[in-house]
């Protein structure tokens, strides 16, 4: 935000004037400095994460004109991510890992090992879940690590996962189904059918929001206690990952390098940040503590948080 100040100057008391008011300016600036640190050092509340595939790291996307540090790199195809306070979860397809790494950045630490093409990650209190997309199986694991337990199994490729309260959602690529599984565990029950390689999940009250990874895709939405999809957003390309906040929906588009976003009512997508390497999974960081607006992209901003 700029600050203008308008200095009357005259002789000996205005000079006096000025520089009690430059050294207030200066006390300020250094105390933000020693608060924030630079726009490209420390991701700040409300930051936009979001997994490049091909680059193999999980980059935050600071506001624009600040240079994106790299959370963690020298990953093996990371796919899904999720925020849970100050840690970053995410899965490396190719490894079969699930990791953890501080949202400041830092060196991976494995949670889980030995699952197989695991895709999908979500995150509740002390539990994470998993889909394995070549299994068909969800599991969870405590954010402390251990050994997986099975929640669900026979479905087909699934893709991601989104967690509501006592209930999962999950998406079913080869499916074209977006169902729900207690986070007990259980059968799969479908919310909703006929779509067309339903891949990213978000949730919103009684909503679910599905991206249709295809050329050209779509993002829809659908009660949570079934029905129809709605169409929102047309024309994306490849678009896979999907993140929420207030009532602005971030999407990856895989083949272009891009992220856009899309109001939760529907409408033409804006572009947030091109450039990006094979992006794939999305998340946000809400800001718990910091009631301010959070990052902005040119016109887009992330809103207050509770808003």
């Amino acid at each position: 935000m700029n600050r203008h100040a308008r200095f009357r100057c005259t002789p000996a008391r205005g000079r006096r004037r000025a520089r009690s008011a430059i050294a207030a300016l200066l006390l300020l600036f250094t105390s933000i400095l020693t608060m924030t640190g630079p726009a490209s050092a420390q991701p700040a509340p409300g930051t936009l994460y979001v997994a490049e595939t091909g680059a193999g790291q999980v980059l935050p996307l600071p506001a624009s004109g600040a240079t994106p540090t790299p959370v963690a790199t020298g990953l093996n195809h990371p796919a899904d991510i999720a925020v849970s306070g100050e840690t970053l979860y995410l899965t490396e397809i190719e490894t079969g890992r699930v990791l953890s790494v501080p949202v400041t950045g830092g060196t991976p630490t494995p949670i889980a090992t030995g699952l197989d093409r695991p895709y999908g990650i979500a995150v509740s209190g002390s539990t994470i879940y998993v889909a394995e997309a070549e299994t068909g199986r969800v599991v969870s694991v405590p954010t402390t690590g251990g050994v997986p337990t099975t929640l669900a199994t026979g479905l087909n490729n699934p893709g991601e996962i989104v967690v509501s309260g006592t209930t999962l959602y999950i998406t079913e690529l080869l499916g074209g189904r977006v169902v729900s599984v207690p986070t007990t565990g259980g059968i799969p029950t479908a919310v909703t059918t006929g779509l067309n390689t339903p891949l990213g999940v978000a949730i919103s009250g009684n909503t679910l929001y599905v991206t249709e990874a295809t050329n050209p895709g779509r993002v829809v939405s659908v009660p949570t206690t079934g029905g129809a999809a709605t169409v929102l957003a047309t024309g994306l390309t490849y678009p896979y990952g999907l993140t929420l906040s207030g009532n602005t929906l971030y999407i990856t588009e895989n083949s272009p390098g891009a992220v856009v976003s899309v109001p939760t009512t529907g409408g033409t997508p804006t572009p947030v940040v091109t450039g990006l390497n094979r992006p794939y999974g999305i998340a946000v960081q809400s800001p718990v503590n910091h009631p301010e607006a959070g990052q902005c992209w040119g016109s887009v901003c992330l809103p207050p948080f509770g808003s």
